[in-house]
């Protein structure tokens, strides 16, 4: 049964993703168009069947995709039917590669776009299910731990970046561990262009490399190579998009505490007024499960391990995550999902191992419930 687990649990995986399917819409649905959205719609979308979330906003896969149709932002109509340009732009690469695949249709495009976190979850999958290397009941929790936790999971269901940032992020540690330069250069490269905060991933992976003598050179080469496209690529956003507010996405941070304490208070205050819906049941259970990842990584220092510098980096931009990120907690999880990955992997095993597990997956019903 153990030996079968892994290939169990991804069968599950490709049912949920299945169950998305539209023989009218292809796989749309995790795209998420709003309703409300519909007339600010990109000029090449007009007359496709494409799923649409009725009476609702969608969520931040459809601008993203709408990327993908004009991967060189120059169409004049961007402003217009995207809600925050310069952010979403910045983070170019998973458009980017829907829009080479997707070959100019824009039909395939989207259906490329929404198959890419399919794609980088399972190659995540292989990638942690090889580090971890045994078929024990604690490394099979391990794995569901990361691979069906709320920020990988939500990344699939509304086909966002994250996920593949965090593929790109394990591919370089993988990478690094095994000596390999270049191909951590490359990896690292890319995930900053999937998301601009692997830059702190980065940071730390390369960060003993930077107190190494004989690698300290080698590794501030890789860390400014890394870097330099991101910061190419942004100067070309902002040229593109000069009439918009330079500043968004800061709004995403605060003071420390201040959102997660915000965030506390109006899911009690709901939950006191009766209100048990998931968003502030489970909203508290997250408040409780990333605090234990953060607490449990700290509680131990591994700093020579790659995987521990990366979470714990995450764990430090925990405290400084805006009410807006936390108005939906499971935004929240995607920001530091690499930190839920590194609890999994790095979770002493021990007397405490499974109640901390379950209390640091939480969300983890949730993430599947949400998924249905």
């Amino acid at each position: 049964m153990r030996r079968q687990a892994y290939l169990i649990l991804s069968l599950l995986f490709a049912g949920l993703v299945l169950a998305k399917f539209s023989p009218r819409t292809g796989m749309t649905s995790l795209i998420r168009f709003g309703e409300t959205w519909q007339d600010r719609r990109h000029t090449s979308l007009e007359g496709l069947q494409i799923a649409i979330v009725p009476g609702s906003n969608g969520y931040d896969g459809q601008f993203y995709a709408q990327l993908a149709l004009d991967p060189l932002l120059r169409s004049s109509e961007l402003p217009r039917i995207i809600d925050a340009p310069s952010y979403r732009a910045r983070r170019i690469l998973v458009p980017g590669c829907a829009a080479l695949l997707g070959l100019g249709n824009p039909w395939w495009t989207l259906q490329v776009y929404a198959l890419l976190n399919i794609v980088c979850w399972f190659a995540l999958g292989w990638v942690l299910r090889d580090h971890l290397g045994g078929t024990d009941w604690t490394s099979i929790a391990r794995w569901i731990g990361c691979m069906f936790s709320m920020g990988v999971l939500d990344s699939v269901r509304q086909s966002l970046v994250d996920l593949p940032a965090l593929l790109l992020l394990a591919l370089a540690i993988r990478s690094w561990g095994q000596s390999q330069k270049s191909r951590t250069t490359l990896w690292l490269t890319l995930g900053n262009l999937a998301k601009e905060t692997d830059l702190l991933g980065t940071l730390a992976l390369m960060f003993s490399d930077l107190f190494n003598g004989s690698r300290r050179r080698l590794g501030l080469v890789t860390l400014i190579v890394a870097a330099i496209p991101l910061g190419a690529w942004s100067i070309y956003v902002h040229q593109r998009f000069a009439g918009t507010a330079a500043g968004e996405g800061f709004a995403n941070f605060t003071w420390p505490l201040q959102g997660a304490y915000a965030h506390a208070t109006q899911c009690a205050d709901e939950i006191l007024n009766g209100n048990w819906d998931a968003r502030y049941s489970f909203g508290l259970l997250s408040l409780l499960g990333l605090a234990t990842q953060a607490l449990v990584l700290w509680r131990s220092p591994q700093v020579q391990s790659p995987w521990w510098r990366v979470g714990a980096a995450y764990s430090l931009l925990l405290p400084f995550l805006g009410l807006w990120v936390w108005s939906g907690y499971w935004a929240a999880c995607r920001a530091v999902l690499p930190m839920t990955v590194t609890f999994n992997l790095l979770l002493p095993k021990d007397r405490a191992f499974w109640p901390l597990w379950a209390i640091g997956n939480a969300t983890l019903l949730h993430a599947v419930w949400r998924f249905l």
